[in-house]
């Protein structure tokens, strides 16, 4: 009877327990990719659409897996325009800035980038 118990406990643990994924649809975007450009005074590894209208703009930051693959897509340029597939993962993150300054944005994971 105790190992009944115990291995209900334990299913019930596993069961409840929050799931860290991203949550929601998968969303496709045209988009420009930033890699890390704080070297030369630009911003950690971004993407941002609506990228031809400074008053339209929307940012969001890629999370720590996403950053290699936009490092990888983007490679020695400085920005890449690309169609991603991504979701929220319903964070928010602080995407750092040559002299000191930040933004705050929607962190995704992105699925694929072309």
């Amino acid at each position: 009877m105790k190992t009944i118990l115990i291995t209900l406990m334990v299913l019930c643990f596993t069961a409840c327990t929050e799931d860290d994924s991203t949550s929601g649809p998968e969303l496709r975007s045209e988009v420009m990719l930033y890699p890390n450009g704080l070297a030369y005074d630009g911003c950690q590894a971004h993407v941002a659409l609506n990228w031809n209208d400074p008053q339209k703009i929307i940012r969001y930051a890629p999370d720590a897996e996403s950053v290699a693959l936009v490092e990888n897509f983007v490679g020695k340029e400085q920005q890449k325009q690309g169609t991603i597939v991504y979701k929220f993962t319903d964070r928010k993150k602080t995407v750092e800035c040559g002299w000191g300054s930040k933004f705050e944005a929607d962190e995704i994971t992105i699925v694929s980038i072309r």
